[in-house]
């Protein structure tokens, strides 16, 4: 069974501040993958792979990259399932590759980051560029980890039968 995160708790593990989500959800940028209906007690709940692609996007954003150059990452685990990406995770494709300001939306092996013979690494280093590995399989992790300590929330939308007196 697949699990979700309310926003509270999402925001929780990726230090999004609630309003910027709110505002993100309110402009069409991101939605939950069920999403909650009017009114208290109706929360949005997050895929563990979306709450993945918002904490790397995040991180990306505190490193200075654009929302426009974050976006196709976030868009990317958007679209995966847990069970793809942890197929992808056996598969050795753990990471994300930045060559300077660029990253390459996809999941790649480390190794064909750090010892690719077509990369020339002291033109890189002479301009400041080296590229760099994101472990994303070690941010799952985590997510994970602490998704499983949350203590699991009743789904919304069911009706409470009346008890006669």
């Amino acid at each position: 069974m697949q699990q979700y995160l309310t926003s509270s708790d999402l925001c929780r593990l990726t230090e999004l501040p609630m309003g910027t989500l709110k505002r993100l959800r309110a402009a069409g940028s991101l939605l939950a993958a069920k999403p909650g209906g009017q009114g208290r007690g109706h929360a949005d709940r997050w895929s563990l792979a979306q709450v993945l692609g918002i904490a790397v996007a995040r991180g990306l954003r505190r490193r200075g990259f654009s929302l426009e150059e974050a976006g196709p990452v976030l868009q990317y685990f958007f679209d995966m399932s847990p069970t793809q990406l942890e197929a992808r995770f056996r598969d050795g494709q753990t990471c994300l590759a930045v060559f300077g300001t660029k990253i390459l939306p996809r999941l790649v092996t480390r190794d064909s980051i750090l010892e690719n013979e077509q990369l020339d690494y002291s033109t890189a280093a002479t301009a400041g560029l080296l590229p760099a590995v994101l472990d994303v399989q070690r941010i799952w992790e985590f997510i994970k980890l602490e998704a499983g300590k949350l203590k699991p929330k009743k789904e919304t939308g069911t009706k409470k039968e009346a008890v006669p007196k």
